[in-house]
């Protein structure tokens, strides 16, 4: 790769009529062009507030990422954000895990809360809906546990268990980097307390630039940023000749997400943007 002063990460496209074929072969044609990344999207059922942003159909992201560890050797894998209040904590951080050994140590966890009221009900979740910010603030604290590995009990409002070992810890030590999603005033203070890396979407680089110092006074450190960006044929030159003002700003990473209707479509754009970026 060049020396880019980001690392671009491509959204693999988990979603749509061609969602299959995508996680196939995005990930080793990601890797083979060059991209620091492969990202997929963590959403499970189609509901008709995603449209026009998200088609229906949807590969799941876990077992996405499972397929990308199995099929690639260097590229970072991540989820972008694993919405972590819709399944048992201590079933995700096994899941998690499991690909981290798997991938030899290559996976990115975002982490967010949600916002599909839907999505939490057909899960089971509907509960917990109203109190999905605590509930993803301890499950974030069950993660941490259960990547220390061993014996332990857990006693939360969410989660509760007496003694489980968890094992095999993941690949990294002490865990994946947590990529802490959301602008809130909660999520900013969740990504204080928890981030390797804040990562949100949608920001200009000005409210970057804001909120930014906003988290680097809460955490008392500097946290490294992240921006995840969409783009379609029509916002396609203003979004990309706008990557740089984000370096400009301090992030790090810069996700691309292309917004397309098959997998052929995506391919022939991130073979594009290698060339654009020299990759």
């Amino acid at each position: 790769m060049s020396a880019l002063p980001f690392k671009l990460g491509l959204v693999a496209g988990n979603v749509g009529p061609d969602c299959i074929t995508t996680v196939r072969s995005m990930p080793r044609l990601a890797e083979d062009l060059g991209f620091h990344s492969v990202w997929f999207t963590d959403h499970v059922i189609g509901l008709k507030i995603y449209r026009p942003v998200y088609r229906g159909e949807w590969a799941e992201a876990l077992t996405a990422m499972t397929w990308a560890a199995a099929t690639t050797s260097t590229i970072r894998i991540g989820v972008g954000v694993l919405v972590a209040p819709v399944r048992s904590a201590v079933y995700a951080a096994k899941v998690v895990a499991t690909i981290d050994q798997l991938s030899g140590g290559r996976v990115d966890l975002g982490i967010g809360t949600g916002w599909a009221y839907r999505e939490y009900e057909a899960l089971g979740r509907a509960a917990i809906f109203e109190q999905r910010g605590p509930a993803t603030d301890e499950a974030l604290a069950v993660f941490q546990r259960c990547f220390e590995g061993g014996v332990f009990g857990f006693d939360g409002e969410f989660t509760s268990f007496k003694e489980i070992e968890f094992a095999p810890r993941p690949a990294q030590r002490p865990h994946p980097p947590y990529w802490i999603g959301g602008n809130s005033g909660r999520a900013l203070r969740r990504a204080a307390t928890w981030a390797d890396v804040w990562h949100p979407a949608r920001l200009t680089p000005r409210q970057m630039t804001e909120l930014g110092e906003q988290l680097d006074d809460l955490a008392g450190r500097k946290v490294a940023r992240s921006v995840r960006l969409a783009y379609t044929a029509e916002t396609k030159d203003e979004v990309l000749s706008s990557i740089e003002d984000y370096a400009d700003v301090g992030c790090e990473h810069v996700i691309i997400e292309i917004k397309a209707d098959s997998t052929d479509q995506i391919a022939r754009e991130a073979e594009l943007m290698a060339t654009r970026f020299r990759l």
